[in-house]
């Protein structure tokens, strides 16, 4: 399921794969808890995730809620078919900011860094 992470301008990136539901997010609980003991604007990619399920919504709000406290957000990129179905239609898409690529978030990124 988790594929990747990595940092683009001091935010982390989670790609994903294949299905984010109850199995998945029971794998990957470790991993969910230690990145909300970070402090940095979090992305997850979800381009190649073809199914989420309400676990797979909730490790997403559960990082929301954590980040935000903080001063820090959570977004998507990447939302295709049943995923950005089930977000439109819970309305997370009016609060969690989800974005075409990863490309698009990096546009209006506010660690944005230029070089010069």
């Amino acid at each position: 399921m988790l594929n990747e992470t990595y940092k683009v301008n001091n935010d982390l990136i989670i790609k994903l794969q294949g299905n984010f539901d109850a199995d998945s997010v029971k794998e990957m609980k470790d991993e969910i808890e230690a990145f909300s003991k970070l402090s940095t604007n979090i992305i997850f990619d979800l381009q190649q995730v073809k199914f989420i399920d309400s676990s797979g919504i909730g490790a997403i709000v559960f990082l929301y809620k954590r980040m935000a406290t903080k001063g820090f957000s959570v977004a998507v990129s990447g939302l295709t078919k049943q995923p950005l179905e089930l977000f439109q239609m819970l309305f997370l898409d009016k609060t969690i900011n989800c974005y075409q690529n990863i490309g698009s978030y990096l546009e209006t990124s506010p660690n944005l860094q230029v070089a010069s």
